[in-house]
């Protein structure tokens, strides 16, 4: 009966200007169910087991059935106060919709700030991610964490509403706290790029300063020394690492020049824009440690198109998560990192810590850059010309 019903509704929710959800079918059930039989006794027990619970939180928030039904459907009619009652009886309670007990089964990459997803990192990692996937029984989701989550809703509540079991979540320092406050409600989380002290938080990244390191020192041992830095303006606990590593060398060799630390958006066309900042400068830089690939390709790019030639005017170090400076001219000399392995390392991190339960291994999975030397490097020029946006060259 309970099968033929469900059909029946369905039907009628696709076919009727009428949206029923799957809460306005149970009560209906319900209500079938004690006239069909008159006695509760005679209800079968998982039946009985899905009432009573919707009847429990109905009962310790103080409202009826409906309102319960109303709040979990996210209905905007339900008073703030009288939500955040209701939500938290659901949470004490331990209750989800029966959809969601039969859905559990997808791992999802959240975003709880900016959606980089088309950047070369995010897009190596969702790559990696998908590999593993393939390997698991699990799906992979995308959720952006702002648009979906209802107001008071618990992360709990928020997965089981969403059939999640588990998440990757992709932050910026900026959204550190809300990951904190993620973390408390002990789901299955891995947070990939960006890494920080948390006693409870596993982590996915790479280890970039050391690498970063070394490629500061080689164009210092080169004879640089007016070096810029530039990275994306976000910041995570990557670029950090990268801008840690310029200032600590610099530092130690007394060359720093704060006023040649740019930060701007990550994408090729705002490289053009940057070089010509650098370039035009009386006391310009002979070489640039460009900490984003797309920053960097946009700055080569730019460069033979002003006839800026490098590395004889300008030595660049990039930073590559794919294989971009493969497909540059000159061959790009960078930082580099494995994105794909990173995304698996991730997407394979959470399977574990939901398949171990308490047990699992929370220790977090760190890979280390390394910095290869190309073509795009080379000693500082005899003679510095400035060089104007124009391509036009003002004598030193």
């Amino acid at each position: 009966m309970i099968r033929k019903m469900s059909q029946i509704f369905a039907a009628v929710s696709r076919d009727s200007q009428y949206q029923l959800t799957q809460l306005d079918c149970q009560l209906y059930f319900e209500k079938q169910l004690l006239a069909e039989v008159g006695d509760s006794n005679r209800i079968p027990q998982n039946q009985l087991q899905l009432m009573a619970s919707i009847r429990q939180v109905a009962k310790r928030a103080g409202v009826s059935i409906a309102t319960v039904s109303r709040v979990m459907n996210g209905a905007e009619t339900v008073a703030p106060d009288l939500r955040r009652s209701v939500l938290n009886a659901v949470e004490s309670c331990g209750y989800s919709p029966p959809d969601t007990r039969r859905q559990l089964s997808s791992i999802a990459l959240i975003y709880t700030g900016p959606f980089t997803i088309g950047s070369p990192y995010d897009s190596a990692c969702v790559e990696g991610m998908v590999s593993a996937m393939r390997d698991s029984t699990y799906d992979l989701s995308v959720i952006d964490l702002r648009r979906d989550r209802g107001k008071n809703e618990s992360l709990r509540q928020f997965f089981g509403r969403k059939g999640i079991c588990g998440a990757v979540v992709r932050c910026t320092i900026e959204e550190r706290p809300l990951v904190c406050e993620m973390a408390e409600e002990g789901l299955p989380l891995v947070v990939l790029g960006d890494h920080f002290e948390h006693p409870t938080l596993t982590f996915s990244y790479t280890e970039s300063e050391q690498a970063s390191r070394e490629a500061i020192e080689h164009l210092v041992s080169l004879g640089h020394k007016r070096i810029a830095f530039v990275a994306c303006h976000r910041e995570d606990g990557d670029h950090a690492d990268r801008l840690k590593a310029y200032r600590d060398v610099l530092q130690e060799s007394e060359l720093l020049d704060e006023s040649l630390v740019f930060r701007v958006p990550a994408s090729r066309r705002d490289g053009g824009p940057i070089l010509r900042k650098l370039i035009s400068r009386p006391d310009r830089p002979t070489a640039a440690y460009v900490a984003d690939p797309l920053i960097a390709a946009g700055v080569i790019n730019e460069a033979l198109h002003m006839g800026v030639r490098v590395p004889d005017d300008l030595s660049i170090v990039g930073f590559d998560d794919t294989d971009i400076r493969n497909l540059l001219f000159p061959r790009m000399s960078a930082v580099c990192q494995d994105s794909e392995a990173l995304g698996r390392s991730a997407f394979n991190l959470v399977k574990s810590l939901i398949e171990g339960g308490e047990g699992a291994s929370t220790n977090s999975r760190r890979q280390a850059a390394w910095l290869e030397v190309h073509g795009s490097i080379a000693p500082p020029p005899m003679e510095v010309h400035r060089i104007l946006p124009s391509g036009g060259r003002i004598m030193p």
